[in-house]
C-alpha cells in the first residue's frame, strides 16, 4: 500500500471549515425546524390553490401507444440507414 503525502496546511483548513459549516448545518436541522418548513409548505400549498387543476376532470396518460412518438436523432437516423443498406445487400 502506497504512502500518502501530509495534507498541506491550506487542505486542513479547508477541511475545518467544511467540517465546521457541516456541523452548523447539521444543529440547524432539528424537530422544530422540521415542523416550521412542514407549516411554510402547507401554507404555500393553500395560497397556491385557486390555481390548482383538478385531475379528475381530465384524462392523462403517460404513455401514448408511440400514436405521437420523438423524432430520431440524426445518429439513429444514420444507424437505420446504415442497416438498412446492409440489408438490401444481403
Amino acid at each position: 500500500m502506497e504512502k500518502m503525502a501530509p495534507e498541506s496546511e491550506k487542505i486542513k483548513r479547508a477541511r475545518e471549515k467544511l467540517k465546521r459549516k457541516l456541523t452548523k448545518l447539521d444543529a440547524q436541522v432539528n424537530k422544530a425546524a422540521l415542523m416550521r418548513k412542514n407549516r411554510e409548505i402547507h401554507r404555500w400549498i393553500e395560497r397556491h390553490a385557486g390555481s390548482r387543476i383538478t385531475l379528475q376532470n381530465k384524462s392523462i396518460a403517460l404513455f401514448n401507444e408511440n400514436k405521437s412518438p420523438a423524432k430520431l436523432s440524426r445518429k439513429v437516423e444514420g444507424v437505420a440507414a446504415t442497416l438498412q443498406e446492409l440489408l438490401k445487400q444481403a
